[in-house]
């Protein structure tokens, strides 16, 4: 799902999002002439992902699609997979999932590190949905659940090839973001469980981490990522850096005007993990929760604009590092 609605769930009346446009051939802040990341490909991995992979809660067959994405993660570059099972309920009807986050760990022996995020399950239930009849029914999730993934999964290889040997990073999957209901909550399963066991010592590659980067719900076709109200508390010169450098490369779709509030996301926990997060999202998708949550929805330039924005943005902190917030 997408962020879930922000503690208070106001409508926010968000103007429409502008399409992004192609992105430069100019050179990274660090000096970076690698491969682009594409769009196209990114959009072809969505396509893989609805086919094949059912990541619904209560679907069973989405142990098997645990298990590709574990095998996605090698393949992107990930040396060591770590896994946390955890277990959450429905609030509203009490029954129980089993739920899976997947930590693909890349260069667990480099001295510095990040953590690249987004959720992998996909909404249960539609109670968004205009027609009364579906909302009990899982929706398919292109956007949300989805394209965070298809990014990441893309990205992930480039990053291996082109950051110095010197920064890893870990990429999560996080399960059960979907596991809540309007105001009853909680959502963010699999982020809570992992900033529980960071807490207590456990994933110290997590908890090493400078910062971290949250993508959810960012395919739209008319894409507009805002800085949310939470990100800006938490780590504006990350704000900064990633936003200014989409907007320099020509990525229209990265608007710096905050959000009006905080958005509660797996972004969040992180933060209380000690790892100072940021959430790209475009908030304002009227197919959210929704069975309008369709491929069509997506767009290869959404999708690449976010995907290049991150590689020369994570290039040019490998190269030039913020201050950290820990000092």
């Amino acid at each position: 799902m997408p962020v879930r609605r922000l503690l208070a769930l106001a409508a926010l009346a968000l103007a429409c999002g502008r399409p992004p446009g192609p992105p430069s051939s100019g050179v990274a802040a660090s000096g970076d002439v690698g491969e682009q990341f594409s769009g196209a490909a990114a959009l072809a991995r969505v396509d893989l992902l609805l086919d094949r992979y059912p990541r619904a809660l209560g679907d069973p067959r989405r142990t098997g699609a645990i298990e590709a994405l574990a095998g996605d993660l090698r393949a992107a570059g990930a040396t060591v997979i770590d896994r946390l099972e955890h277990r959450g309920a429905d609030p509203l009807t009490g029954v129980s999932f089993d739920m899976t986050t997947l930590l693909g760990h890349v260069r667990p022996e480099a001295p510095r590190r990040f953590v690249l995020a987004t959720h992998f399950d996909t909404r249960p239930w539609a109670e968004s949905d205009p027609d009364p009849s579906r909302r009990d029914q899982p929706i398919v999730g292109a956007n949300d659940g989805t394209s965070g993934v298809a990014v990441v999964l893309e990205l992930v290889p480039l990053l291996v090839r082109q950051l110095p040997p010197d920064v890893g990073f870990t990429v999560i999957l996080f399960d059960g973001e979907e596991l809540g209901r309007p105001d009853l909550g909680p959502y963010l399963a699999g982020s809570r469980a992992l900033a529980m066991e960071v807490l207590q010592g456990r994933f110290p590659l997590v908890a090493r981490a400078e910062f971290g980067v949250v993508l959810d719900m960012v395919g739209d076709r008319d894409l507009r990522v805002q800085p949310d109200r939470a990100s800006l508390a938490q780590h504006p010169a990350l704000v900064q850096r990633i936003w200014s450098i989409g907007q320099a490369h020509g990525f229209t779709a990265f608007d710096s005007t905050p959000l009006a509030v905080p958005l509660l996301d797996d972004h969040v926990p992180l933060d209380e993990a000690g790892v100072p997060s940021v959430l790209l999202i475009d908030y304002d998708y009227p197919a959210w929760h929704t069975h309008a949550d369709t491929r069509d929805k997506l767009d290869a330039r959404s999708l690449g604009a976010v995907g290049e924005t991150l590689r020369l943005a994570l290039l040019d902190l490998a190269a030039h590092p913020l201050p950290s917030p820990r000092s």
